[in-house]
C-alpha cells in the first residue's frame, strides 16, 4: 500500500503542476481547449466552460492545450501572458511543497508558532531547491544516477514506510524537484519555453526555429526518460 500511496502522491504533484498552468491561462485570458491528467488515450472526459477535462490512460503526466491554431497564434499573444502561463506550473509546485512542509511541521513534536509555520517550511523548500540545483550538473557526468518514475515510486516507498510525515516530506521534495526541473532553460520545459519566447521577442526571425527546437527537445526528453526507466527496471529486477 505504501507504493500505491507514493504513486498517488506523484500523480497529485503532477495534477498541481498542470492545474497551475490551467488557472494561469484562465487568469490571463489564454483560451484552453483541453486539460488532461495523464497522457495517451482518453478514458473519461467532460466539458466545462469550453474546456474538455480529460482523464487519460498513462497516469504520470498531463498537459494544458491552448485553443490556438499554431505557434504563430501562440507567439502573437502578449509575452507577459505566455511567461505567466509557463511559470504558473512550477510556482504551483513550490506552493504545494510549502503546504507539505507546513503539514510536516504541524505534526512534528516540539514548540509551534505562527512564525514557524511560515519560516521553517520556506527554509525547507529553499533548501530542497538548492540541493536540486547543486545535483543537476552532476547528472550530466553520472547518468546512471538518474531515476525514472519506477525508481521514484520504489525508493519513495522504502523511504516513507508507514510514516505520514515522511509521505508529506516526500511530497514536498518531489514537488520542488518538478518545479526546479521544469524551470531549466531547455525546450520543451517551462524554462525553455520562457527563454524561447524572450528570444523570439528580441529577434522575430527566430520564430521559424520554435517548433523544430521544441520537437528536438521532446525527443531528447523521451529518450532520457526511456533510458532512466530501462535502467531502473534492470536495477530492481537484478
Amino acid at each position: 500500500m505504501t507504493y500505491v500511496a507514493v504513486a498517488l502522491l506523484l500523480g497529485l504533484v503532477i495534477l498541481v503542476h498542470e492545474l497551475g498552468h490551467f488557472l494561469a491561462a484562465k487568469a490571463v485570458g489564454l483560451p484552453v481547449v483541453r486539460f488532461s491528467l495523464g497522457l495517451g488515450p482518453v478514458l473519461w472526459s467532460r466539458t466545462w466552460g469550453g474546456t474538455r477535462c480529460c482523464l487519460s490512460a498513462v497516469p504520470f503526466g498531463g498537459y494544458v492545450l491552448l485553443a490556438l491554431a499554431g505557434e504563430k497564434d501562440y507567439l502573437a499573444a502578449p509575452l507577459w501572458r505566455r511567461i505567466a502561463f509557463s511559470l504558473a506550473g512550477p510556482v504551483a509546485n513550490l506552493l504545494f511543497a510549502l503546504c507539505c512542509y507546513a503539514a510536516v511541521y504541524a505534526v512534528s513534536p516540539g514548540e509551534h508558532s505562527l512564525a514557524g509555520y511560515c519560516v521553517k517550511p520556506l527554509a525547507w523548500t529553499l533548501g530542497t531547491a538548492q540541493a536540486m540545483l547543486a545535483a543537476i550538473p552532476r547528472l550530466f557526468g553520472h547518468a546512471q544516477e538518474l531515476s525514472s518514475l519506477v525508481g521514484i515510486v520504489a525508493e519513495g516507498g522504502r523511504f516513507v514506510g508507514a510514516s505520514a510525515s515522511r509521505l508529506l516530506m516526500l511530497g514536498g521534495y518531489i514537488s520542488v524537484s518538478l518545479a526546479v526541473f521544469n524551470l531549466l532553460p531547455l525546450p520543451p520545459l517551462d524554462g525553455g519555453k520562457i527563454v524561447c519566447d524572450i528570444l523570439v521577442r528580441c529577434r522575430a526571425g527566430l520564430a521559424r526555429y520554435y517548433v523544430p527546437v521544441s520537437a528536438c527537445g521532446w525527443l531528447a526528453l523521451i529518450a532520457l526518460m526511456l533510458y532512466a526507466t530501462i535502467q531502473d527496471v534492470c536495477r530492481y529486477l537484478a
